[in-house]
């Protein structure tokens, strides 16, 4: 059993939260605090924001006083209302997890998801500067954007990033703002991370990615994160770090109670599992 739950502590330091679960199942404590949390991560990390609140109400009583567990709730809640810091936030954990797990082609898709969410975020509130901005909004659908942009500024290209590059060149008036963020987005280094991208299964083609080839175009590619990051905060996004992680600490020290009450052993509190 102890050595079962050390494989779970594994397998959440590296967010297989899908495979922690089954452990948990296996052992039949899945239904237990530290199971609803990983099983509530397992929908979080696929931006199932809606799912992951949900199961949160399986909690223990006990577990929902948690102030972790209400920070967390209050967290999915605003992930459901699409709120600009912790989404954007939660995008960069997500580019981590790739990075951690060496999934290079879904992390280019992650990048490519990113440029585009900026470029939505940096162009809607261009547009609507006295509005409160939610990713929920209507005037984040592509639709939408290339309607403003072919209805008021004669922009015709209907991808979406090309069209935006266009808009920004031309007519933004806060350049001062987001003129260094284009000029990264537009980088040759940043062109040729995107070109992977196209060139993968995700994109336009068969080619795979190794972290090689990320490191000769890019460098290390934490360092995409930083970029990312620098780019945010430069917007004045407020950016959430090591949330998983800190998840993570929650779930096992959850995962050593569970274990101690369902096994009803070791009444000195001396166990393997730390």
């Amino acid at each position: 059993m102890v050595e079962s739950l050390q494989v779970v502590k594994k397998l959440i330091e590296r967010y297989d939260y899908c495979g922690a679960l089954e452990v948990l199942k296996e052992k039949g404590i899945e239904n237990m605090d530290a199971g609803v949390l990983v099983n509530s991560c397992r929908y979080a990390v696929n931006f199932d924001f809606a799912t992951a609140r949900k199961y949160l109400k399986n909690l223990s009583g006990e577990a929902l006083k948690n102030p972790e567990v209400k920070a967390l709730i209050e967290n999915l809640d605003l992930l459901n209302n699409g709120h600009p810091d912790v989404l954007m936030s939660e995008l960069l954990e997500n580019l981590k997890f790739q990075i951690v797990n060496e999934e290079y082609i879904d992390f280019l898709g992650r990048v490519y998801r990113f440029k585009e969410a900026i470029y939505k975020y940096m162009f809607i509130k261009s547009q609507l500067p006295d509005r409160s901005f939610t990713f929920q909004m209507r005037f984040l659908q592509k639709k939408e954007i290339l309607k403003i942009l072919r209805n008021h500024y004669k922009i015709f290209n209907s991808n979406l990033i090309f069209a935006l590059n266009t808009y920004f060149r031309k007519y933004d008036r806060n350049s001062g703002a987001t003129e260094p963020i284009i000029r990264l987005m537009n980088s040759e280094k940043m062109n040729q991370l995107i070109e992977l991208r196209h060139d993968s299964l995700i994109g336009h083609g068969f080619k795979g990615v190794s972290a090689e080839e990320i490191q000769r175009v890019y460098g290390n590619p934490y360092n995409v994160l930083d970029d990312f990051r620098a780019c945010l905060l430069t917007l004045g996004i407020e950016v959430q770090r090591y949330k998983y992680a800190a998840l993570n600490e929650m779930i096992i020290s959850f995962l050593i109670k569970d274990f101690n009450h369902f096994m009803k052993i070791d009444p000195n509190g001396n166990n393997n599992f730390e």
